[in-house]
């Protein structure tokens, strides 16, 4: 029966090439055409955008530009090249001879986001005495230490209850456990870092006995982090992407090896739910990620152990949870792995109009798209159906590799 196929990626081309016989010289030459891509580059000089626009025309390709560019009424414009691999990594090659408008800084550009695109290796992180290596999807489970977490404050406030509750997570297959002493749901107010230091530290000090396990910090002050770290945790998840305290990015390179965790947030825990808008939620998420990684390099953290967070749930509304979850591939641009906490927060309560101890299978369902977009790591209250769910939908999304 004549069919579409499916070409998500160069491997499904790859796959689909030799199941019909092809040689491995033709699947060389062919893979590239298949496999599309659209590119947004942004603010483009004129030139420069009519140079890409000419080129990727003549190359069988095509490139989009502000309306002001044919009129020459604007000066700079973001432009989005659509093509096959094959194509721009032709219009790469002609914008080698080319050294005005920028045009040099665009291919490097270019170049960089289909190296990125086009990664064959799985991430690997160091955090701590441990080497994380994304060529699976890990689950990190939540801790939260608090009387007054959004969706189960209060349960794990004592040292011995925390304590079973991340055996029970590490049993069922955690691969971090995220042991966070303030609660930063919406309208959640500031505790000071000694009740923070003293919620958390007695938890750390045991489960580094306990548990063989890597363990994250979940706090956006340098003084609580650097009091974990001292007792050995291996990854610091700061919502706040490194912004809230001028001292974090300094503190976490202190210490050999730490990860770290960047968020995106939209203003504070108190305020950040009170009416936030985006013109593009994506692009500005990126934007502000992309600062959070310049901050750790610039303290001295290392690429290999920054990983990020779009921050849902923290100053989005419910349509912004939902297209950062649709276009979470968008975020590869950055080459770090991706977390993503979807974990029974209000935008799935709101989209299947349940109360939060009914979310389990709206949870499961965002993380299960997210894992197909590319997500590395699920943040979440329910390990052991997450732990299921990895498993298929990794077996699914890797059948050819």
């Amino acid at each position: 029966m004549d069919r579409i196929l499916t070409i998500r990626k160069a491997d499904d081309c790859i796959a689909e090439l030799k199941r019909i016989g092809v040689t491995s010289q033709g699947i060389a030459s062919m893979y590239e055409k298949s496999y599309c891509v659209a590119m947004k580059l942004k603010n483009i000089k004129l030139g420069a955008a009519n140079i890409i626009k000419q080129d990727m025309l003549s190359l069988g390709g095509d490139a989009a530009v502000c309306r002001g560019v044919v009129n020459g009424t604007v000066e700079r414009t973001d432009v989005i090249v659509m093509g096959n691999l094959k194509v721009i990594q032709k219009l790469v090659q002609k914008l080698s001879f080319q050294d005005i408008f920028e045009i040099p800084e665009i291919r490097k550009r270019i170049e960089k986001l289909l190296e990125v695109h086009t990664k064959k290796l799985p991430y690997s992180v160091q955090a701590g005495e441990y080497t994380l290596t994304f060529d699976r999807t890990y689950i990190m489970g939540i801790l939260n230490a608090t009387p007054d977490s959004f969706y189960d404050g209060g349960r794990y406030i004592s040292l011995d209850a925390a304590l079973h509750q991340i055996e029970k997570m590490v049993n069922e297959g955690a691969d971090i456990i995220d042991i966070g002493g303030e609660s930063t749901r919406p309208f959640a107010e500031k505790i000071n870092v000694e009740q923070e230091i003293d919620r958390i530290i007695p938890i750390i000090k045991k489960a580094k006995q306990r548990f063989y396990v890597p363990l994250s910090i979940d706090t956006y002050k340098a003084d609580v982090a650097r009091a974990a770290l001292d007792e050995g945790v291996d990854i610091v998840n700061d919502i706040s992407g490194l912004h809230f305290d001028p001292n974090m990015a300094k503190t976490i390179a202190e210490y050999n090896d730490v990860g770290v965790v960047v968020m995106h947030i939209k203003g504070t825990p108190k305020d950040m739910q009170v009416d936030p808008t985006y013109d593009d939620v994506v692009e500005e998420i990126l934007f502000y990620l992309n600062d959070s990684i310049s901050i750790s390099q610039k303290s001295g953290i290392p690429h290999n152990q920054i990983m990020i967070d779009p921050g849902i749930g923290f100053g989005k509304r419910v349509e912004d949870n939902v297209a950062i979850l649709h276009t979470l591939s968008e975020f590869k641009c950055l080459d770090t792995p991706i977390l993503i906490g979807c974990s029974n927060k209000s935008f799935i309560g709101w989209l299947l109009k349940t109360e939060k101890d009914d979310r389990l299978e709206g949870t499961l369902g965002a993380n299960a798209f997210a894992i197909m977009q590319g997500a590395n790591i699920l943040r979440v209250h329910e390990v052991g159906s997450h732990k299921k769910l990895a498993q298929i939908v990794d077996t699914i999304k890797d059948i050819h590799q």
